[in-house]
């Protein structure tokens, strides 16, 4: 009965001490923390320049950083990943010696046996690996910690940018002055005024008139409400021009 005993305990002991590895989940956690990072540095970046202004203040920062977390639910879709040590180095490596009867363990032919004569762990094929609370678990942690990192490094990478646009205004003399902010926010442009006063804005290019059109005809053919607009623009132009005509 002892014997029995023991030999049921060995085989579950051993199913219950499957790791996958040395390093495997180490490599993994680092490229999800790093592909999480740079997503993450991006988003920040970009709801730093959609919010605008010139410099950053807590609420800013705030704003930014939540713009960010909400942005990472876009990552979650890895969350799989978080468990490639074990599906790589364990399960699928003890998937291919169990379809070769051999021990998925330890690899020694079992010969049918339901115990491996060589490690005593149990000649049953690995339970295939399903979605639990433990990848959920790593991820939520990876990205906390990206989060962190991305918007430092966001905020540090803004903060910079910024302040080469301070010297560049100081070796300028012309008033107002303005350039595209680096990658990856190019779609927003600080500008300085003739009093000095530091602003930012995202596309403040397409701030247009209603009248406006493209100079290229194929373009204004093509685009959506340009015919409309530059038919009423030429009617309110007429009309402005009416009275001129008339006087002279």
């Amino acid at each position: 009965m002892r014997d029995n005993a023991a030999a049921t305990s060995e085989p579950d002991a051993a199913q219950r001490g499957l790791r996958a590895p040395a390093g495997a989940n180490a490599i993994a956690f680092g490229v999800l923390f790093m592909l999480s990072c740079v997503f993450l540095f991006v988003s920040y970046c970009m709801a730093r320049a959609l919010i605008g202004g010139f410099g950053a203040g807590v609420e800013t920062v705030a704003l930014a950083v939540s713009s960010a977390a909400l942005a990472s639910i876009f990552l979650w879709w890895l969350v799989p990943l978080a468990d490639s040590g074990e599906i790589i180095g364990l399960h699928l490596p003890a998937d291919g010696r169990a379809r070769r009867n051999q021990c998925p363990h330890c690899g020694y032919p079992h010969e049918s046996r339901a115990t491996c004569t060589e490690c005593g762990a149990s000649t049953a094929p690995l339970p295939a690996w399903t979605l639990s609370a433990r990848p959920v678990r790593r991820m939520g942690v990876i990205v906390f910690l990206a989060l962190v990192a991305g918007s430092a490094a966001g905020e540090w990478w803004c903060r910079l940018d910024e302040a080469r646009f301070g010297d560049e205004c100081a070796k300028v003399s012309d008033r107002p002055y303005s350039r595209t902010r680096t990658f990856p926010t190019a779609f927003a442009r600080m500008r300085v005024d003739e009093s000095g006063q530091f602003t930012s804005e995202a596309w403040p290019e397409d701030r247009k008139e209603r009248s406006w059109q493209p100079s290229d005809p194929a373009s204004r053919e093509r685009g959506l409400g340009w015919r409309s607009r530059g038919a009423n623009g030429a009617t309110e132009e007429g009309a402005n021009r009416t009275p001129d005509r008339g006087a002279r």
